[in-house]
């Protein structure tokens, strides 16, 4: 059975494959070239299929970092954090500060909000199981944030801040955003296009926003490094937890069904 994905690719003990390498992967007069969406040349889940162990090692750092945020001011954190938040405020540069500030506003919440519900109309119609994948990817991560947030209760850095920090600092809000958004794009040009090429420019291009957006935090002053990277470490697991949402979604209907009622609906009216 073939599988059925969006960035990622979830593994075959994880669900069903519904929709065969057939015609329901291909639209009509286009061949049984494979749509890249359902299909892409690499993702999380094929990386990590293989690697398990390293999954759950990432499922240990992310937990440890949470417990040395959460204890004592994070005051383990703190031994390496201050030492880089103050070489990174001692070696700004205008140029740089133009380029940080702009790749932040990428990572803002009016920003995600905002181009989150235009890729979901922009893809409904073409496959709502993608709509549905970015919908709940919008929406959950701003609640995901708060929950952990309010737990762990770490302070932000307070030396040289460019912009407003407001609440908690761990894990960064900014990079959970950027990856509920950017880290779908892929998925998004998987659905208009069949040109790998098209696809790996997109996804070096998420992969480029998500770090620029996790690393102007810091050079802002508003996120500890410790923040940073424990926010693209669970981000993993919202990118898998996305394709879950996305896979289940294509086997209920989404764009395969579509496809399969155009094909037949020639032989139909035959």
């Amino acid at each position: 059975m073939e599988p059925v994905t969006s960035v990622l690719v979830e593994p075959t003990a994880a669900v069903a494959r519904p929709v065969p390498h057939s015609a329901a992967n291909t639209a009509p007069g286009e061949g049984h070239k494979p749509c890249l969406h359902e299909n892409p040349p690499f993702t999380p889940w094929v990386f990590f299929q293989a690697r398990r162990k390293l999954l759950l090692a990432i499922g240990a750092g992310f937990a440890f970092f949470a417990a040395a945020a959460a204890i004592a001011n994070a005051w383990l954190l703190r031994r390496w954090d201050v030492p880089i938040q103050r070489f990174v405020e001692d070696n700004r540069t205008g140029a740089l500060d133009m380029f940080f500030l702009t790749m932040s506003r990428f990572g803002s919440t009016l920003v995600v909000l905002s181009l989150g519900a235009a890729l979901i109309l922009l893809t409904w119609r073409r496959c709502r199981a993608v709509s549905i994948a970015i919908a709940v990817a919008t929406l959950a991560r701003p609640a995901i944030e708060f929950v952990i947030k309010a737990g762990v209760g770490r302070d932000r850095p307070d030396f040289e801040r460019m912009v407003a920090g407001n609440g908690p600092s761990f894990p960064s809000g900014h990079v959970m955003a950027a990856i509920a958004l950017w880290g779908l794009l892929p998925l998004v040009v998987g659905l208009f296009t069949r040109n790998r090429i098209l696809w790996w420019i997109s996804a070096f291009t998420s992969g480029f926003m998500i770090v620029s957006i996790a690393a102007s935090r810091v050079y802002l002053g508003v996120h500890w490094p410790s923040d940073i990277f424990a926010g693209l470490l669970l981000g993993t697991f919202f990118l898998l937890g996305i394709e879950l949402v996305l896979s289940r979604a294509h086997a209920i209907g989404g764009c395969a069904a579509a496809r399969r009622r155009e094909v037949s609906a020639p032989t139909r009216a035959s």
